[in-house]
Order: C-alpha cells, then sequence, then structure tokens
C-alpha cells in the first residue's frame, strides 16, 4: 500500500540512501536506523576555572541499522569493512568522508526472525584510507 500523509507532514520511513548502504552489507529488511552525529571537545579554563573556551574538533558520526535477516546464510561484514552512501541522510554528509564497519552483530531468537545489527562510524574529514 503507498503511504498517504494527511495534515501535518511527518518524515515517515527508512532513507534509500541508509537502505542501499544496508543491502550492500547484509540481506535484509532493514527496521530501525539511528544517526548520532558527533566528535570531540576541549574545553579551555582561566586560572580561576571558570571556562573561556571551547575547541570542537575529530568530527566522527555514528550509523546503526537493524535489520530482519531474509537470507538463509547470513554473512556479517568484517570490521573495517567499508561502506557507502549515495547521500547525506538529514543534513548528515555520509556520502563524504570515510565510512567503517565498526561492529557487526547476529541476533538468533527461538520464536522470532534473525536481526542483524551493523555500526558504521563516519569520519566525514577523512577522505582516503591509510596506507
Amino acid at each position: 500500500m503507498a503511504v498517504q500523509i494527511s495534515g501535518v507532514v511527518v518524515s515517515w520511513g527508512i532513507p534509500s540512501a541508509v537502505k542501499s548502504a544496508s543491502d550492500a552489507l547484509v540481506t535484509g529488511i532493514v527496521q530501525d536506523v539511528k544517526i548520532s552525529v558527533g566528535g570531540s571537545t576541549q574545553e579551555i579554563t582561566d586560572e580561576d576555572g571558570d571556562y573561556v573556551s571551547r575547541v570542537d574538533f575529530g568530527a566522527k558520526n555514528t550509523v546503526t541499522i537493524q535489520t530482519i535477516v531474509t537470507d538463509a546464510t547470513p554473512t556479517l561484514p568484517a570490521k573495517g569493512a567499508a561502506v557507502t552512501f549515495s547521500a547525506a541522510v538529514d543534513g548528515v554528509p555520509l556520502n563524504t568522508g570515510l565510512c567503517r564497519v565498526e561492529s557487526a552483530e547476529i541476533t538468533y531468537k527461538g520464536v522470532d526472525t534473525t536481526g542483524v545489527s551493523i555500526t558504521i562510524v563516519h569520519y566525514p574529514e577523512m577522505t582516503t584510507p591509510a596506507p
């Protein structure tokens, strides 16, 4: 059934850029996506211990994708495997910089579907992998 939104416009569904990146890693139905924007911060204090400056650096974002497995023999992606996003998602430029699999886990349940959770780290300022 096609989605029809009435009333106030809301964001609905899984972004296609995330779905295509997930499909390249494991065959499944994407259930949840969480995107976190982060990095490092250094707070600078004066002689009295009062904060006088804040320096934000080392941008690093995290994407967690949870799927229901639709493959009879799923294979988890390796730690450090490259991930490609086709577009930015909600203002996070996942299609630039470097994305790598940080972790992947599979969950088997007796009376439920098998699930895979993949965590991807995105370094927006890193353009090429180290030699």
